[in-house]
């Protein structure tokens, strides 16, 4: 995890994990996070747990509604510890994440557009 700064907080972005414009409920619970991977993984060492929880939070950075960004952020960054568990690939858990993320991305971009087609013609 990033170090704790006084500095920035008001930025999205600036601070540890989970604190900035959403303030520090989210960023405790974006640590009891990590807290919970540690023990539920403890045969992987914590900067792996906190790269994945870093990146699976990165992936809610811009959104809207916050409060099930913990959850989703534990969920994903669970699926990715698993799959790194698991051998999958031999690709580094970072680059992973982020081209599964890159991918759920666009599928919610295409399942919003064919959801709400009469969206971009506006």
């Amino acid at each position: 995890m990033p170090p704790t700064t006084s500095q920035g907080q008001g930025e999205q972005g600036q601070g540890e994990l989970g604190q900035g414009e959403q303030g520090l409920g989210e960023s405790d619970a974006v640590r009891d996070v990590v807290g919970r991977l540690l023990l539920a993984y403890d045969f992987l060492d914590t900067a792996t747990v906190e790269a994945a929880v870093r990146d699976a939070y990165e992936v809610f950075r811009d959104a809207r509604v916050r409060a099930f960004v913990p959850i989703l952020t534990e969920r994903r960054a669970r699926a990715a510890l698993d799959a790194y568990r698991a051998g999958a690939g031999d690709q580094p858990l970072a680059p992973r994440l982020r081209s599964s993320a890159r991918a759920i991305a666009s599928a919610s971009v295409s399942a919003s557009a064919m959801a709400n087609p009469n969206a971009s013609a506006r």
